[in-house]
């Protein structure tokens, strides 16, 4: 006799194989779910370590040109040959040397090439005391300073 409602081995078959492919249809869209979401916390981190790395170089730079500032201030030119500033010069290469460091990997561009003329020329006494370097590493600062703002978006 035949029951109507009775399961039969290809009917629970059936059954097995439908469910099998909408459960891979629903394991194919949570990875593809899953896929964009993870490209899309890569490149916000990828613009987060963009930005992190031109604020280091930014700090670096300002603290160069604080001191610089400072240096010009303790000393004039007539006081190049003084122990005190022969020391104050040292530590401000040094400074300087810091920056470069920092600088060099970056790719070249306009704001990393004015940067890296600051320190043309420092080997010779007069010109750390020359206001127009002064200048330069300000206006190479500023430079810095646009391009490690920060975005807006975080302070949200």
């Amino acid at each position: 006799m035949y029951e109507p409602t009775a399961m039969n081995y290809e009917s629970v078959s059936l059954f097995v194989a439908v469910a099998s492919f909408l459960t891979s249809v629903a394991a194919v869209w949570i990875g593809k779910s899953s896929l964009s979401q993870a490209k899309q916390v890569a490149e916000r981190d990828r613009k987060d370590w963009q930005q992190r790395k031109w604020f280091d170089l930014y700090f670096q730079a300002s603290e160069t040109y604080h001191s610089l500032e400072h240096f010009q201030t303790l000393y004039d030119t007539g006081s190049e040959s003084t122990a005190e500033c022969v020391m104050g010069r040292n530590e401000l290469m040094f400074l300087f040397r810091k920056m470069y460091a920092i600088a060099v990997v970056f790719p070249r561009n306009s704001v990393i090439d004015a940067l890296a003329s600051c320190a043309d020329g420092l080997e010779r006494p007069e010109e750390v005391f020359s206001r127009a370097r002064l200048q330069k590493m300000f206006d190479a600062v500023e430079g810095l300073r646009q391009k490690a703002l920060v975005n807006a978006t975080v302070l949200d």
